[in-house]
């Protein structure tokens, strides 16, 4: 819950904005699933924040350091209603 005017800090992991490690993703995605209590690799966070009704006003893609590139796909960003 935001009070009017507030913004949402998030960081998380998702699809990656390369299509090869995309791949790779949706490739391991159901074996992710099982094996790390139904996590994801294949989110899309822009689109899951913007259709909650926020603007994303800023954003950094990564990958995590000392992660393999499709556990490791990260979003950072600020959003506001």
């Amino acid at each position: 819950m935001l009070r009017p005017g507030g913004t949402l800090h998030f960081v998380e992991h998702g699809l990656a904005p390369d299509e090869s490690v995309a791949r790779w993703q949706r490739r391991l995605e159901p074996v992710q699933k099982r094996l790390f209590g139904g996590c994801h690799l294949t989110r899309r966070i822009v689109h899951l924040v913007e259709g909650a009704g926020f603007t994303v006003r800023e954003l950094e893609s990564f990958y995590e350091e000392g992660t393999p590139r499709p556990m490791g796909a990260m979003s950072l960003g600020v959003a506001a209603a």
